[in-house]
């Protein structure tokens, strides 16, 4: 029960701290002379980049509780396909 109860108080952090590494790569890629559209997509790939890594982070600490193990490797593929999509597209 504390474990679930400290998981979901991780993630919980973890969405409040990916919000705040978005708003701060839009403001990079806007300070850099991105479009606004260009920056704000890319901020967004940033964020589900940062979630999606961290959920496979925390299925992989305790598989068997959390997530299998197939489900950590979809979510790490998709986190990095995200992060790599998002400095692409933060580059126009």
């Amino acid at each position: 029960m504390a474990l679930t109860l400290a998981a979901g108080g991780a993630v919980l952090l973890l969405l409040l701290a990916s919000n705040v590494i978005r708003r701060i790569f839009v403001r990079h890629a806007r300070a850099r002379g991105t479009e606004m559209d260009a920056a704000d997509t890319a901020g967004w790939l940033v964020f589900f980049a940062v979630i999606f890594l961290g959920a496979a982070a925390l299925g992989l600490l305790n598989p068997s509780k959390f997530l299998s193990l197939a489900f950590c490797s979809t979510l790490l593929v998709f986190g990095v396909a995200a992060l790599v999509g998002a400095f692409v597209i933060g580059r126009r």
